[in-house]
């Protein structure tokens, strides 16, 4: 409604609502992702529990207030409890204490996971050379990981190595939830193609490369078959199939990166940042990790063909499950541990060990050969 001058006391005219853009893109919601990985953790737990045995224990270590770790602990905590999976949190008033705890953690044969909530240290430095925060994830023990952060997986991770003493690697929840997410889009994950090759001629742009979520991702989809731009504030790499990683020179940009992206992954953790949605090509899948919007939605749904998957929590959460529950069935479920591994790549290590191991594999074997040879030498000795 304007106001006139000449008429003050008369209404003029009113203008027109706004044409709303068309929605052109799809909005995917992460919980519809997340739930039949949670209906099996279920599945799995009720199984245990009607064989006598406990279901698996998650400790969780929370020395901070910081609200984000606050919420992610008692998320965690009410995920695991409606799963069916033990929780405790165990809250620490001293920082320094952390490592204690964490070592009572590890060697606890009742725990089978540890969850450290960060930030406890933030960069500040320790005896190891790191930040405090990294030693803490390093210290964590590989059979108690539910991350898949300590140097064990993270090293296994990088160089494609994906068993550790005939059992399958855990995988940082973060980057392996977006994995399951791009699975579940129709036409990213070529299931016709070997494991190792499925991700082939996509390209993708990981907007992030801490070591929790951007890092590990661009090197678990690059191990999948694809090219991956990994960008960070003040560089550009390079991850290929093929392990190499190279840094990118100045004429690529993050607008040349996404603009030739079928795969957009955005984890800027600030308000502030938003990524334009003018370079975004049709058909392009944008994932975002951040707590924030990095993408105006309205905008991005304007473009034909675009998947859009605003939140990666719930489906965390469930890789978080699955990662504890694979933990129990490697290392501490030695009575019901029957699995080595899924589908294909399971396949693949057995015949590798199957080709690997002969009928004289057993030290046993070996002993007793060796000990009827010795007996069989000495009857003919006598008998002569």
């Amino acid at each position: 409604i304007k106001y006139s001058k000449k008429h003050p006391t008369t209404t003029i005219m009113s203008s027109e609502a706004p044409v709303p853009k068309p929605i052109l893109g799809v909005c995917v919601d992460a919980g519809a992702i997340a739930k039949p990985f949670r209906d099996e953790i279920k599945k799995r737990v009720k199984e245990l529990t009607e064989k006598g045995i406990e279901a698996p224990l998650l400790v969780g270590l929370l020395a901070n207030n910081d609200p984000a770790a606050v919420k992610y602990a008692e998320w965690t905590g009410k995920s695991c409890r409606n799963d069916g999976l033990r929780y405790e949190l165990r809250n620490i008033s001293d920082p320094l204490d952390v490592e204690r705890a964490l070592i009572d953690a590890n060697e606890d044969p009742r725990v089978h996971g540890v969850i450290v909530y960060y930030p406890i240290f933030g960069q500040i430095e320790s005896f190891s050379g790191e930040s405090q925060d990294d030693y803490l994830r390093d210290t964590v023990s590989y059979k108690n990981d539910v991350e898949g952060l300590c140097h064990t997986y993270r090293t296994n991770l990088f160089r494609n190595k994906r068993f550790i003493e005939g059992k399958k690697c855990v995988l940082p929840c973060t980057a392996l939830s977006v994995v399951k997410i791009l699975e579940s889009v129709e036409g990213v994950y070529d299931a016709n193609l070997p494991v190792g090759k499925r991700l082939e001629k996509q390209v993708v742009t990981v907007i992030n490369r801490s070591e929790i979520v951007g890092r590990p991702l661009a090197a678990m989809l690059a191990n999948d078959g694809a090219d991956v731009y990994s960008i960070d504030i003040d560089s550009i790499f390079r991850f290929t199939k093929n392990g190499r990683l190279t840094k990118c020179d100045a004429t690529v940009t993050p607008e040349s990166c996404v603009r030739q992206s079928s795969i957009v992954v955005t984890g800027v953790p600030t308000k502030a940042y938003r990524l334009p949605t003018e370079w975004i090509k049709k058909h392009t899948v944008v994932v975002n990790v951040s707590t924030f919007k990095n993408v105006d939605k309205e905008e991005l749904l304007g473009i034909e063909g675009v998947t859009y998957i605003p939140q990666v929590g719930k489906v965390t959460v469930a890789m978080l499950e699955r990662n504890l529950m694979r933990l129990f069935e490697n290392y501490r479920n030695d009575a019901d541990s029957t699995q080595e591994g899924d589908g294909e790549e399971a396949e693949v290590e057995v015949k590798r060990k199957q080709a690997s191991s002969s009928s004289w594999g057993s030290p046993v074997q070996i002993y007793t050969a060796a000990i009827v040879t010795v007996l069989l030498a000495l009857t003919i000795a006598r008998s002569k």
